[in-house]
């Protein structure tokens, strides 16, 4: 039995992160999140990406976290797709220098295209070499005004055809605070789960700012996709810009779809929006959605920002509950 996320009532688990970023790595993005049943441990298994790369953490409870190592150097915006008694990680990779540690690119440049790519592992602990799954360069739509192309924040889901690869692509700089943020949001199919991945034929984003989108209209930021039955939703922390304050801002909206394709947003508020001070008063820049059968409820794992104005602003990961109401008596499924 799952209760429709529509149907919740949505509301911050604390004031507090639950995971903060440090001192020497101020940023703890894009959290992906595997739940004891979905885990081959009995454990809660939390990945993110820092400057450095992506971590991993453990809990025994879903909200104390403790880390386990780091996976991938470089890697930025884990998803994990389990399949056939395997882990797959998917994520975002690039060849830009890392400060302070000697690491140095070969060409001796600094911005790169970006690629995505997978590892796999049985025990959540060995990974295999990776694969790549797509490139930037492939992606009309990705370059955009920039220097160099980006697809960012991938992510997998069965189809009756076999494989869907949803990705963020091209990036903006907010002209206030210099956040980078998603500009478009596609997808690319395969038959296989290592590709290769093709664009559907006149390749376009499915999700693109609107200017007359109060909600989205600079940006459609980070997109999780989560299927429910024979529907696909879209948690979207869409970028906009805030007239009564003069500045820009994010909120976490809902949208839902038939075909995984044409999404409508079927809320008119957002479920989540900045605070009006603290750790989250900035940017809801990314998150993951489960949906937890003992407890009747869902849990959205989100990183977030503050300190307006700065831009080297800390970003850690909250928890934003969704619980059925009450008076609730025939849930739909």
């Amino acid at each position: 039995m799952i209760y429709l996320p529509e149907k919740c009532n949505w509301f911050p688990f604390s004031d507090e992160p639950l995971v903060q970023s440090l001192f020497y790595a101020p940023k703890f993005c894009d959290p992906q999140v595997l739940m004891p049943e979905e885990s081959c441990d009995g454990k809660w298994h939390l990945f993110f990406h820092s400057w450095i790369g992506i971590h991993h953490f453990i809990s025994d409870s879903g909200i104390e976290w403790e880390p386990r190592r780091m996976i991938e150097v470089r890697g930025h915006s884990p998803f994990i797709f389990y399949e056939n008694e395997k882990y797959y990680l998917i994520y975002e990779k690039h060849e830009k220098e890392i400060p302070f540690v000697g690491q140095k690119r070969a060409d001796g440049g600094g911005e790169t295209s970006s690629r995505i790519e997978i590892r796999s592992s049985t025990d959540l602990l060995v990974w295999s070499n990776p694969r790549l799954l797509l490139d930037s360069r492939n992606v009309p739509y990705a370059g955009d005004y920039l220097k160099s192309p980006r697809v960012s924040r991938p992510q997998i889901i069965k189809t009756d055809k076999g494989y869907r690869l949803y990705f963020g692509a091209s990036h903006l700089a907010l002209p206030d605070t210099s956040q980078k943020v998603s500009r478009y949001f596609g997808y690319a199919e395969s038959s296989e789960l290592f590709g290769p991945y093709i664009l559907p034929e006149n390749p376009k984003p499915i999700i693109e700012p609107e200017p007359d989108d109060k909600w989205s209209n600079l940006g459609c930021g980070s997109i999780r996709i989560l299927k429910v039955g024979n529907d696909v939703y879209a948690f979207q922390c869409g970028v906009y810009w805030n007239p009564a304050e003069k500045r820009t801002h994010s909120a976490l909206l809902m949208l839902k779809s038939a075909d995984g394709i044409h999404f409508e947003r079927i809320l008119d508020k957002p479920i989540l929006l900045p605070s009006n001070r603290g750790w989250a008063s900035s940017y809801i820049m990314g998150c993951d959605v489960r949906y937890r059968e003992s407890e009747r409820c869902w849990y959205c794992y989100f990183s977030a920002n503050g300190e307006t104005g700065k831009k080297n602003s800390f970003e850690s990961i909250g928890l934003l509950i969704g619980a059925v109401p009450v008076r609730t008596i025939n849930p739909e499924y």
